[in-house]
């Protein structure tokens, strides 16, 4: 299965590696001041890792000496190893990341991790299409984790690691690069997967586009985006994802009702995400108001 990826230099000071659905690799980033580079999540594989190390050769950028964890899933977190850097990482991160190094990751372990409701049958489906063979595969667990936000000087340039919660895992966090104004948000804008159907609430959701929209960011790069998005498309997107978890919470676990009102709230008719995004507030709902 071809893979394809392209490496991009939006900003003075960054660079990153576009995401490639084909097996769920998603966007790797690399943050370079005069003294050092900070490395934005470890890839889904060692494959993964190792070609985002290659693109980055030929550039001649400081050392590479972080690495930053958004989060724990698979995606994000395979290539640990060989990006081989002392690593930060949210205490929930470093908590799960350590178990995961221990866990069995043959087909049978992870068709039954699958079956007893663990992990989905994305992750492991998309598992082993990009790592058909895991017997030689090594996690390695975050060294550094934090709980508030924290501040690297890379020279010159000022790196913020901001913990900012959110449904799609607790311990996610964001890289705001300060003199560029580029936010890595990894994958903290997305539904939870991993409680039943996808799911967003307004008690994780909203204080997190709180913490999003509270950096001054021009740019912003989510974490299996295709591309940036400017602060007046993500300012739009995040309010229109906060004008329907309104309107379901108003209206309750009504369905039909919710759809029929939110093309007035909206002001057009509903598009297939946006009705993607009120089942997920839906489905939060539903957990806490059976």
């Amino acid at each position: 299965m071809p893979i394809f990826h392209t490496l991009h230099h939006p900003t003075p000071h960054v660079h990153w590696l576009s995401a490639d659905s084909s097996t769920d690799r998603p966007v790797l980033g690399a943050i370079s001041g005069e003294n050092a580079t900070l490395i934005v999540d470890a890839g889904n594989s060692p494959a993964h890792a190792a070609l985002f190390l290659q693109e980055l050769a030929p550039l001649q950028l400081a050392p590479l000496k972080y690495l930053v964890l958004t989060h724990w899933h698979w995606d994000h977190v395979f290539g640990t190893q060989t990006i081989n850097l002392p690593t930060f990482a949210h205490v929930e991160t470093k908590r799960i990341v350590t178990e995961m190094a221990h866990l069995d990751w043959s087909d049978r372990a992870l068709d039954r991790r699958v079956e007893e409701g663990s992990e989905i049958a994305f992750c492991r489906d998309n598992i082993k299409k990009e790592l058909p063979e895991r017997r030689g595969l090594v996690i390695r667990p975050p060294e550094i984790s934090f709980d508030s936000p924290i501040e690297l000087d890379l020279g010159g340039v000022t790196c913020q690691i901001v913990p900012v919660g959110g449904d799609h895992d607790i311990g996610s966090a964001v890289v705001y690069v300060v003199e560029d104004k580029l936010l890595f948000l990894g994958d903290c804008l997305s539904e939870d997967y991993y409680s039943g159907p996808a799911s967003y609430t307004m008690r994780n959701q909203f204080p997190l586009i709180e913490r999003v929209l509270g950096l001054d960011a021009d740019v912003y790069l989510g974490g299996h985006a295709t591309q940036p998005m400017s602060r007046a498309e993500m300012e739009a997107d995040l309010n229109m994802i906060m004008a329907i978890g309104r309107e379901v919470e108003r209206i309750g676990l009504e369905r039909e009702a919710v759809m029929a009102a939110l093309p007035g709230v909206l002001g057009a008719p509903l598009n297939e995400d946006q009705v993607e995004i009120a089942d997920s507030f839906l489905a939060g709902l539903k957990k806490f108001r059976p």
